[in-house]
């Protein structure tokens, strides 16, 4: 835009016309503004000169222009330099059609494109927010699971220590160590796996944000943040018919806001390629110091024929506008399939909740009965030990249930324009 805005600044241009060899002068084009300046004198084509011209163009269209010149072969002349130079000052006005300038027509391009910008940024850095929050939920999760697989290790590596001991005094035999040393090593595989999977994640998740190697992030679940988001989440409530759900994600995609812009910069591609081909009304004004005269004027001008070129640049915009029309049907049904999507993952992560809620709460129950039988010496410490980790597991899987479901409701509040 401020690029633009230059085209409205004062432009000075100073410029000489010497003679060539025979006497022939080479011919310029100094119009670059679309205006026609007009020649006061005849020897202004004619004769070497010097000049400085400035000019100034404003938003509704007036265009102005004055122009200082001195003939070469008046330099030497003192009563030719003692009268001073030639200037000249004129004045342009479209009347008819109306129209904007071109400025003015690149700065309303610029400015739907810049909205456009801002709708993609607005859209990807909350979609941004979202992986964020899924990338750190699934990371707290695959470090309780570490926690477990490293605790579960440390629990084989005792028993097969236990094993050994018992051995030595006779009270355990071959068969009982090779059991110990296998559950002991697919413990360890199981605890590397994990190790391995955390880090991996931990390391992709870090190289997204663009965070230096030695970086460590605290991976905290109780944290204010997480707390609010939590809660904001919680408080939404999506009561819509399936009307009001298309309706709203319709409104609020990023790509059919912007489609509209495009269509919206194509409909005045075509009003105004249609509007220029119309008969042309100049007003004009002059005024020279050189005989101290004056005058104004109307100019008409039409194309009769431009060779096909209007009717070519019409049909163009037509079919440009007509194929954002056809996107925009295209982008509404690509709206609706991911709704559908959406709303369809958020009922299986209810479920898939309820299932990890009636696991979780069978695990407590086997707690409760696993501690009266250790208490009654029916099972040992070591196997009350292991289920112990099957109970923490269960629990671990419900909380990333919640996690799912959390993550869902948030892809859906995005998609239907709700922002925190």
């Amino acid at each position: 835009l401020d690029l633009i805005d230059t085209e409205y600044g004062f432009k000075t241009k100073l410029s000489a016309n010497p003679i060539i060899a025979g006497g022939f002068e080479k011919q310029t084009d100094d119009n670059s503004n679309g205006t026609d300046e007009g020649d006061t004198t005849s020897e202004n084509s004619t004769s070497p000169k010097i000049s400085m011209k400035t000019t100034k163009l404003f938003s509704n269209g007036l265009f102005l222009q004055s122009e200082i010149s001195i003939k070469e072969e008046d330099l030497f002349d003192l009563e030719k330099l003692s009268e001073g130079p030639d200037s000249t000052f004129s004045a342009t006005k479209n009347l008819y059609p109306i129209l904007p300038i071109t400025p003015e027509q690149e700065k309303y391009f610029t400015f739907n494109n810049l909205r456009k910008a801002r709708e993609n940024l607005i859209w990807q850095q909350e979609y941004k927010k979202i992986e964020f929050l899924e990338s750190y939920f699934n990371l707290l999760r695959l470090q309780e699971k570490l926690t477990l697989a490293e605790i579960n290790f440390k629990y084989a590596q005792d028993d097969l220590n236990k094993i050994i001991k018992k051995i030595k005094i006779g009270e355990a035999g071959e068969r009982q160590e090779i059991e110990a040393r296998i559950a002991l090593k697919k413990a360890e595989i199981n605890f590397l796996q994990a190790q391995n999977t955390f880090l991996q994640q931990k390391n992709r998740w870090y190289l997204n944000l663009g965070l230096p190697e030695k970086t460590e992030v605290p991976l905290v679940e109780d944290s204010p943040f997480l707390k609010e988001i939590v809660k904001w989440v919680d408080s939404l409530e999506f009561n819509f018919k399936e009307e009001e759900f298309t309706e709203l994600a319709v409104e609020n995609y990023y790509k059919i806001k912007n489609n509209l812009l495009d269509q919206d910069s194509a409909q005045k591609e075509v009003e105004w390629n249609l509007t220029k081909n119309k008969p042309q009304v100049d007003l004009y004004g002059v005024y020279s110091s050189k005989d101290n005269t004056w005058g104004v004027g109307i100019e008409l001008s039409y194309d009769i024929f431009d060779g096909g070129k209007q009717k070519i640049e019409d049909e163009g915009y037509q079919v440009k506008l007509e194929n954002l029309k056809d996107d925009y049907l295209q982008i509404v049904s690509e709206v609706k399939l991911e709704l559908y999507d959406l709303t369809n993952q958020q009922e299986i992560n209810n479920l898939n909740l309820e299932e990890k809620l009636m696991s979780w709460e069978k695990a407590k129950l086997e707690e409760e009965s696993y501690q009266m039988q250790l208490k009654q010496g029916l099972i040992s410490d070591s196997e009350f030990q292991y289920k112990m980790l099957e109970w923490q597991e269960s629990e671990i899987n419900l909380k990333s249930a919640k996690d799912e479901i959390l993550i869902n409701k948030l892809r859906l509040a995005h998609f239907l324009g709700f922002r925190k």
